[in-house]
Parts: structure tokens; C-alpha cells; sequence
């Protein structure tokens, strides 16, 4: 009697445990990537755009245009098929969607649609197991040109959809599908220690405050007048403040806490434990994030520049005219401006100015024991007088999305927006390095060990300088509206914000390629 009776609790189990076994039976994702070759595709219809041939629908996916029919189009991640269909989108051809679980617990569903078996590839049939880069269909004759239309749901893992949207897309529960998978890219790679995701798309808006322990105080600027953010030193958000006006800055402050510069030109204190403290007023508007000086700070205003105390607590002097700000850079008792307009002044720490050039279009700046000015005219050594002297002979073409910087040993360093250049404390080039697919506003910084590359659009590229070999490369989400922030703490974490998160990467790991 008692043999009957465990054998029915053994198939209840079992039965019970099936759904569980069902979902992960195809393995975790390990590795993400784009269904086609994104150096040969674009996105030919963003995601969330209004299509006016929908009646102003939101876009669910994202449209890649770029090859031609019978094209492979393959899993972005090993999964499991949950819906195939060589007519599930009618005479708009088939639809395909695999199921994903990853490390974190979560699940999301890749959809793939406009595709077909005709050029005698097989759609692979429902509950099958794929893994990321396996052919599961080819591109068809899409309406208005060949092309992929691929989602990132969280839910409906079996119901084709119509690909446009009443509801904005994310509160439908899709996802940006080139967000979704530039980040896993990251977040599955082994220098990836941690992340805090914000909700600010067009962050970050001020530079994060560092406090002691390496944990940060952030601004996100979701809501209408921002909030403050303190992160710990492993990712975990500690506490969120809603502010009660627009928040433009952070200034480190004493005693671990940080000062929040608003719009109108007020000061509030906040504390490591998210209290409010003593506000106090500077009497003019502030539009930005401040440059630092060894005794003042320079503020971007709705009209100009204002420069105040190092403590923010006194308007040292106000510059009207000055178009808004695109770069700049501190270099002891003056500091060099490049405007979004094209313009480039040297000012002098109390307001003077001491040159002014009108270029194309704005480029980058660094400073060793002068200004240097990476420009669509070449590179320039600018003094404290203002006066421009060329750097080297032959130099490529700098621009809006170029980066310029020096390091410990004088070695010269120049992003031109395509190629990396290289060159010794004498001059002479040393190497280049094409970096195709990277854009962006962009920062070099040298470290003992190791060139870093950083944009806006969420590249971040390690590079040796001795020979201009890759250490590693990888890439988050942004975009031309975000910017970008990056800080190496004293625990070996590369800190960097980018649009709408913090992300820690161990530095060390993410250098091995180069022997460090």
C-alpha cells in the first residue's frame, strides 16, 4: 500500500516541478547579441516613433533595414521558441519569439517578425531550444523595403502583435531593443560588478558627489524638478529625495554630503542619510554643471558664465554674452571655453577675456602646462595670454565628436571621432587605431596603466598607449542627448554614468587583455 501511495506523490512533484522545468529547459543566457550585423543594418524606424500610417501608433520594436531578402536573421540569446509562424503576421510574413532567462532571475521575450522559410531556411518549431547566433529565419519581402522588425517584451510570449501600440511601448512592457541588448552585453561580461538603474535617459545630469566610503550621491532628473540619489559603493540605491525645484548641479560638500545647485540660483545641503539641510540664495540664475577652478567655481547661466566661491556662497563676478557651453577646461588662473556655437575664449580666472576664435564647429580641449585645443584645424597650444601656437605639423581633423588629452609622460592622445592617434612626449606618431562605430560626444583620460575612451553614446574602450592595442571594449546605452561621467575609486571599481545608470566595472578584470 504504502509503494502506490509514494509513487503518487512522486508524479505530483514531478508534475508540479514541469512549469519550472519548462521555462529554464533551453539553459541561462550566457551571451546576447544583434539578430543582424549591426555595422551592415540600421535602424530604419526607432522604437516608440509615431507611425502617421498607424493613425499615431507607437512603434513596439525596432525596424533594421540594410541587407536583402533571404538575409539571416538569428537569436539574439539562446532561448526557448514559444511562437513560430511562417504566416503569423499574414502577407507581412512570419513571426518568431523566443523566451530568455537570465542570470538576474529575469525573463524577456525576443520577437522577430517580417521574416520568412522561403529561401529554405526552417523556422524552428515551438518549445525547441536555440542558442544566441543559430539561423532561425531569413529576411522577406517586407512593406516599404526589406527589413527585420525585432521586440523585447516582458510579457505575451506567444501572441504575435501588430507591432504598433495605442500605449507608449514601455508601459506596454517592451523594451528598447538595442538598449536592452547593448546593456546585457555589459552586464554579462566579467569585469561587470554591479549597476543602479536611474530613470533619466539624459543623464547624467550633473557629475555624481563621491563620498568616503565610495558610495554616491546622484541627481536624476526623471521628474520634472529631479531628485537625489545615494548609491552605495555596490549599487544598491540607499535612498531617493524628490526635490522641490529644478536641480542643475552637485557639489561635494563637508562631513560626506553634497550640495545641490538649483536653476534659480539657490543652494540646499543634503546629507548622507537624504536630509535636507541650510538652503541659501547667490542671486543669479544657473544653468549647468560648473567648472572647477583652484578657488572658485565657474557656472553656465541663461546669458553667460558667473563664477562664485569655492564654498558657492558668494557671486564673484557675471559674463553676459556667452553662448552656451559645449566644453571646457580649467588650466590654473584661466580656463578655455568652447561654445555650441563654435566659439573659443580663453578667460581669465576674474572674468577677463583673453582671446577669442570662431571655429567651424566646437572641438575638445586638454591642458599639460597649457591649453590645448583639438580643432577642425589641427591641435594648438594656447597660453595665458591667449595666443595660439600649432602642436604638431600634420594632425587629422578634430571636431564636436573628437577628445584630446596627455599623459604622465607627456604622450600626446587624439580621438578624431574615427581613429585613436597616438603620439610620443616628442611628437612623433607612435600608432593609430580605427574604432569604427563609435559616437558621440567622447573623454580621453589616461591612467597609469591603460587609455580610456568614453562617449555619450555609452562606448567605453581600455587601450594601452604604449602600443595601441585594445585592452577591452564594451558599451552601455546612451545617446546624443545624455552625458557621460567616469571615476576609477580607490576599491579598483570604474564608476561611470551614462543616460539612465550607474555601472561598476572592476578595472583590473576589464584590463587583462593588456597583461595588467
Amino acid at each position: 500500500m504504502r509503494r502506490p501511495f509514494a509513487g503518487l506523490i512522486l508524479c505530483l512533484i514531478l508534475l508540479s516541478a514541469a512549469p519550472i522545468s519548462a521555462q529554464t529547459q533551453c539553459g541561462v543566457v550566457n551571451r546576447i547579441d544583434f539578430p543582424v550585423d549591426p555595422a551592415r543594418f540600421t535602424v530604419m524606424q526607432a522604437f516608440g516613433a509615431q507611425s502617421y500610417r498607424h493613425q499615431g501608433r507607437y512603434h513596439t520594436g525596432e525596424d533594421w533595414f540594410g541587407g536583402e531578402v533571404g538575409e539571416y536573421v538569428r537569436a539574439i540569446a539562446r532561448g526557448r521558441v514559444t511562437f513560430s509562424s511562417p504566416n503569423g503576421w499574414g502577407r507581412d510574413g512570419g513571426v518568431i519569439i523566443v523566451e530568455h532567462n537570465f542570470p538576474d532571475g529575469s525573463v524577456a521575450y525576443s520577437m522577430y517578425g517580417h521574416i520568412t522559410d522561403q529561401t529554405g531556411v526552417q523556422f524552428p518549431p515551438v518549445y525547441s531550444c536555440v542558442e544566441q547566433g543559430d539561423v532561425l529565419a531569413a529576411i522577406g519581402d517586407a512593406r516599404p523595403a526589406p527589413h527585420v522588425h525585432i521586440e523585447i517584451r516582458t510579457s505575451d510570449p506567444n501572441i504575435p502583435g501588430a507591432g504598433y501600440t495605442w500605449t507608449p511601448p514601455l508601459d506596454a512592457g517592451l523594451r528598447r531593443p538595442t538598449k536592452f541588448i547593448v546593456n546585457w552585453q555589459t552586464w554579462l561580461a566579467d569585469s561587470y560588478r554591479w549597476r543602479a538603474d536611474l530613470a533619466d535617459e539624459s543623464g547624467a545630469a550633473a557629475d555624481p558627489v563621491v563620498l568616503s566610503d565610495l558610495s554616491l550621491i546622484a541627481l536624476d532628473s526623471a521628474l520634472a524638478s529631479g531628485r537625489v540619489i545615494r548609491v552605495s559603493s555596490d549599487g544598491r540605491i540607499l535612498w531617493r529625495v524628490t526635490l522641490d525645484q529644478t536641480a542643475v548641479a552637485l557639489l561635494p560638500a563637508i562631513n560626506d554630503g553634497a550640495s545641490i545647485a538649483f536653476a534659480g540660483g539657490q543652494f540646499q545641503r543634503v546629507n548622507g542619510d537624504g536630509t535636507l539641510g541650510e538652503r541659501w540664495d547667490i542671486g543669479t540664475t544657473l544653468a549647468g554643471v560648473p567648472l572647477t577652478l583652484p578657488d572658485r567655481l565657474i557656472f553656465p547661466t541663461s546669458t553667460g558664465l558667473a563664477a562664485l566661491s569655492a564654498d558657492a556662497r558668494a557671486l564673484l563676478w557675471t559674463l553676459d554674452g556667452i553662448a552656451p557651453v559645449a566644453r571646457w577646461i580649467g588650466a590654473g588662473d584661466h580656463f578655455g571655453v568652447m561654445t555650441t556655437r563654435g566659439d573659443m575664449l580663453t578667460i581669465s580666472a576674474d572674468g577677463a577675456i583673453l582671446d577669442a576664435a570662431r571655429l567651424r564647429e566646437p572641438g575638445s580641449l586638454g591642458f599639460a602646462d597649457r591649453l590645448i585645443a583639438y580643432t577642425r584645424g589641427g591641435v594648438w597650444s594656447i597660453d595665458g595670454g591667449g595666443v595660439w601656437s600649432p602642436l604638431l605639423d600634420t594632425t587629422p581633423s578634430g571636431g564636436d565628436e573628437s577628445a584630446v588629452t596627455l599623459d604622465a609622460q607627456n604622450r600626446l592622445f587624439l580621438w578624431d571621432g574615427d581613429t585613436l592617434y597616438g603620439y610620443n612626449a616628442e611628437r612623433f606618431g607612435l600608432w593609430q587605431l580605427p574604432l569604427p562605430g563609435v559616437h558621440g560626444q567622447a573623454a580621453l583620460h589616461a591612467y597609469e596603466n591603460a587609455l580610456l575612451l568614453v562617449t555619450t553614446h555609452g562606448d567605453l574602450i581600455a587601450v594601452q598607449p604604449e602600443s595601441g592595442g585594445v585592452c577591452n571594449r564594451t558599451r552601455i546605452y546612451g545617446s546624443d542627448f545624455a552625458r557621460a561621467w567616469f571615476a576609477l575609486g580607490t576599491d579598483g571599481i570604474m564608476r561611470v554614468h551614462i543616460a539612465d545608470q550607474v555601472i561598476g566595472l572592476d578595472w583590473e578584470e576589464f584590463l587583462l587583455a593588456c597583461g595588467q
